[in-house]
């Protein structure tokens, strides 16, 4: 799935003093259940209530239940993001890190929208990184506690688009400025990462990567946020709309 441009400013600033088209931002609906008939269900009520893609959790899933999900989920591929995310990237997968990868070569062999991946996944991992899933791959780095410097979050977004796709960065801001230090990738030149910092102080990031052209901004179901600072639904399709009315 692409995104298209519909926003009525023409033209978005990039670093070099160029510019590019104003790009339509994909919201997702993060779903979290302990049975993948539930995750099915949380989809059919997101995508029914205007959400453009969702993503399916399936590191919350009952072990015995993570090795149909990708079956019993399929239906959903073409509007779904897949992610099995490691424990120290703040995941919950339970197994062994051989069984993670094993779930995700399976869940990506259903054809999703998109797939999540860890950079450091694919950094030690070698072989597992030979497994391309092209403009359909997340390459993401998640930071548990606080934001790295703006020169050290450069250097993560240079890692992650080596391995192509989507390059995804994400902080955890306790003040002002750790937004601000994320919200610097967007000025780098290149495709427009996505970019933003979780927690309560960290709103403020999900808003304004909308404005900067982030290809996916993430949204939960109301009262149901896999990550704190998520907004519900409802709320980032009323602020697309804002923005793509400006």
């Amino acid at each position: 799935m692409r995104w298209t441009s519909t926003s009525k400013r023409s033209k978005a600033r990039v670093a070099g003093g160029k510019s590019d088209p104003r790009v339509r931002t994909l919201i997702c609906t993060s779903l979290s259940a302990s049975t993948s008939d539930g995750l099915a269900a949380k989809a059919r009520r997101a995508l029914a209530h205007g959400s453009d893609l969702v993503e399916f959790r399936l590191d919350h899933l009952r072990s015995t239940e993570a090795s149909e999900a990708a079956k019993t989920l399929s239906p959903f591929s073409e509007r779904a993001v897949f992610t099995v995310r490691r424990k120290d990237e703040g995941g919950r997968f339970g197994g062994a890190e051989s069984e993670r990868l094993a779930l995700i070569r399976q869940a990506a062999e259903a054809g999703p929208a998109y797939f999540d991946i860890e950079l450091r996944t694919l950094e030690e991992s070698p072989e597992f990184a030979r497994i391309r899933l092209g403009a359909r791959q997340i390459v993401s780095w998640h930071a548990l506690a606080g934001t790295p410097s703006r020169a050290r979050l450069a250097s993560l977004l240079a890692r992650a688009r080596l391995y192509g796709g989507l390059a995804k960065i994400v902080g955890v801001a306790s003040r002002a400025a750790d937004n601000l230090a994320v919200l610097s990738l967007y000025d780098i030149r290149g495709p427009p990462p996505i970019a933003f910092c979780k927690g309560q102080a960290g709103i403020l990031s999900r808003v304004i990567a909308i404005e900067r052209g982030t290809p996916l901004a993430y949204a939960s179901l109301d009262g149901e946020e896999t990550a704190e600072g998520q907004l519900p639904l409802d709320t980032m399709l009323a602020i697309r709309r804002r923005f793509e009315a400006a």
